[in-house]
Order: structure tokens, then sequence, then C-alpha cells
């Protein structure tokens, strides 16, 4: 009877230390998640033709929101539905003045434009937009800065700053970026007890 019952505890020890073991290897394997980091991404796309974009607008009506574009020579303005910034709309293009001046932006509030007519504007072919290049850098590891993403041939940038939103034009068209400043994790943890522990 002893032998059985010394035989059943050293089965069970093993079985113990054998769990235990397991339990352990599984805390080894498991990878601690990459802790939260700011970041400037891509958001959306708009191809666009009708020439170099040379400045932004944007406003918003009631829950809507706008971008207005102004092309290269003031020659027409493109104005896009921002509201959902993975699918932004065209609406509309307004091509330049009939009377064969120019046009430009002055002020824009929600679906309204003011706009500045130049009488007598030369017509020929408008000085090319100056352009640069931006690029998105990532200095999440200090040691290791890369860059995430490039734009060339930019000819406008503009800024929706309640938002977070950044308008980027080239030749490729309009380009939509959103900055997202990463949570605290113990700001989430703090609030997480807040509500728990408080209501």
């Amino acid at each position: 009877m002893r032998k059985r019952y010394g035989l059943s505890l050293i089965l069970l020890a093993g079985a113990v230390i054998c769990a235990s073991t397991a339990s352990a290897k599984d805390k080894k394997v498991k990878a601690q998640p990459a802790p939260p980091k700011d970041e400037i991404e891509v958001v959306g796309h708009v191809p666009l033709s009708g020439g170099a974009i040379t400045r932004f607008s944007s406003t918003q009506h009631y829950s809507s929101y706008y971008l207005y574009a102004e092309h290269a020579g003031s020659k027409n303005v493109t104005l896009i539905d921002v509201t959902k910034v993975g699918q932004p709309a065209v609406l509309a293009d307004m091509a330049s003045s009939p009377d064969g001046g120019s046009q430009g932006l002055l002020l824009v509030a929600g679906t309204a434009a003011l706009v500045n007519s130049e009488q007598g504007a030369s017509t020929s072919s408008a000085a090319p937009a100056s352009t640069q290049s931006l690029k998105i850098m990532d200095f999440s590891d200090p040691k290791n800065p890369k860059v995430a993403r490039e734009f060339t041939g930019v000819t406008a940038i503009g800024r929706n700053d309640p938002r977070g939103l950044i308008f980027v034009a080239n030749g490729d068209g309009i380009w939509i970026l959103k900055q997202h400043l990463a949570e605290d994790p113990e700001v989430e943890k703090a609030y997480a007890n807040y509500v728990m522990y408080s209501h």
C-alpha cells in the first residue's frame, strides 16, 4: 500500500513539474506586442488630370468635409468630398472663366467659394508649378530611422488640423495623409481602471 502511495506521489509530482515546464515554455514562446507608435499614413488617393495642383483650401458644410484643389495658372478648381477619407470623391470641376481670364480662390465656405477673376490675363501656357519632395520619416526606432514613404514632384501641400489630415498633390494626383498619435498604454490602463471601478 505504501509503495502504491509513494508511486502515486512521484507520478503526481512529475505531472506537476511537466505542466509547469510546458507553461514556462508557452510563456517564452508568446511574443510581446510591439509598443504603439506615432505614424503618418496614406489613407486616400484621387487621381486627377487638368494640370498641377498649386493650392488647397479645406472647409466643412454640416457633417460633410470638402477640399478645393486649385490647378496651375488658376485655370480650374476641383471640388472633392473628403468626408470619408478612404473614399474621396470628385464632385465638380470648374473650368477657366469664359472670357479667357484667369481665376483664383480667395475664400471657401462650405459649398460656396469666392473666386477672383483677372481680366485680360494671358491664356498661354502658365509657368510650371515649382515642385519639391516630401518624405514620411519613421523615428520609432531612433537608432535606425527610415523613410516610410516618399512623394516626388509635389506641387501643393494643405492641412486640416482638426481632423489630422494632410493633403499632398503631385503628378499622380492628390494624396490624403492622416496623423495617428499612439495612445499611452499607462493612460489607457488608468482609464480602464477608472471605468471599471468608478461606476
